[in-house]
């Protein structure tokens, strides 16, 4: 929901500082250019946090498998 608002909102400002109109004019296309670089930015990051599931995002807390298990067994049985 904030990368929705934050979009909005930066689409706002980078077509409100579109060289085109009066109050801007002067300022060439730097700041359209820079809330069109972060709105990409932050399309990014909403689709890619939307990528991972967020139930396989952290470490799970769960017993290690058997297979660490026999390893450990197996490494302890050299010494």
């Amino acid at each position: 929901m904030l990368g929705l608002s934050l979009a909005v909102l930066l689409a706002a400002v980078g077509i409100a500082a579109f060289p085109c109109w009066r109050h801007s004019a002067g300022w060439g296309y730097g700041p359209s250019t820079v809330a069109g670089g972060l709105l990409f930015l932050v399309a990014a990051f909403t689709i890619g946090d939307r990528a991972v599931p967020h139930s396989q995002s952290a470490m799970p807390d769960r017993a290690p498998s058997f297979r660490v298990h026999s390893v450990v067994a197996q490494m302890q049985s050299l010494n």
